[in-house]
């Protein structure tokens, strides 16, 4: 799995009635972020204060890390992060959805509605890869975890954070003390708590640049893409897939908080 994929499967959430996407507009912007946390980890390019500079252009094992890298190389001038951001396609969300689907982690149905647009409803999700993915996650916000911390799962935290998927990976009150974990990623060193003074220090070596570039962008992202906080299905407007097919998304079903839901 790319940092998209596990990025989408920790927004994927499901509920006693519906499975259902969470963090509506940001999650494709912090998707089409993933991919340069990826390209940078994979040491392909670089993030500067100007442009994005590919350093090696060999395919990577990933086909779709590789096109991202390959648009990268062609686009004259070299983008800034700003521009990338601001470019991401509507429908990437969805396209993240059909590879998920694609590696069994999902099963989707797709159906029209009357207006003739494309909606997708999840009809069930591979909870135990789920959970392995939390498990990772709790390697950077609980100091009392067994795992190993990786740069992969650091940037992952971070993009958790900035998409607003907190509430999502750390649910309700028992979620409260992570989710201000995850928070302090985000915060300064100045002005840290002292608890979270060593999760910020962490974030110094390797990906601490690009990943604070990242949040930066994102936040301006988002304060000019406020949707009002509604669920992904309600705020996208129709988009299409890479392969000039219309969709959009909707989420429905009905069942059993197991991740095995009917939709309909």
């Amino acid at each position: 799995m790319t940092t998209g994929d596990e990025l989408l499967l920790l927004a994927i959430v499901p509920g006693g009635r519906r499975i259902r996407i969470r963090a509506d507009e940001r999650l494709r912007f912090a998707l089409r972020a993933s991919e340069l946390v990826d390209l940078s980890l994979a040491g392909r390019i670089t993030v500067g204060p100007r442009c994005i500079e590919v350093m090696d252009s060999r395919r990577v094992e990933d086909r779709r890390l590789s096109n991202v890298l390959h648009s990268l190389g062609a686009a004259a001038p070299p983008p800034s992060l700003k521009d990338w951001l601001r470019r991401t396609p509507r429908s990437l969300t969805i396209e993240y959805l059909s590879r998920l689907e694609d590696q069994k982690a999902v099963r989707v149905r797709r159906w029209r509605d009357p207006g003739g647009r494309t909606r997708h409803d999840i009809l069930s999700l591979d909870l135990p890869r789920r959970r392995a993915l939390l498990a990772r996650l709790d390697s950077v916000v609980r100091s009392d975890s067994a795992m190993p911390t990786t740069d992969q799962d650091l940037s992952l935290a971070v993009l958790v954070r900035a998409a607003g998927l907190a509430p999502a990976a750390y649910p309700g009150l028992r979620g409260i003390t992570d989710r201000r974990r995850l928070a302090a990623l985000a915060a300064t060193a100045g002005s840290a708590p002292a608890a979270a003074e060593e999760l910020a220090a962490s974030l110094t070596a390797g990906v601490d640049a690009l990943t604070r570039q990242l949040l930066g962008e994102l936040s301006d992202l988002y304060a000019d893409f406020t949707t009002g906080g509604h669920s992904l299905g309600h705020d996208l407007d129709p988009g299409s897939w890479s392969e000039g097919g219309t969709g959009s998304t909707s989420h429905h079903g009905g069942g059993h908080g197991d991740g095995n839901h009917g939709g309909w």
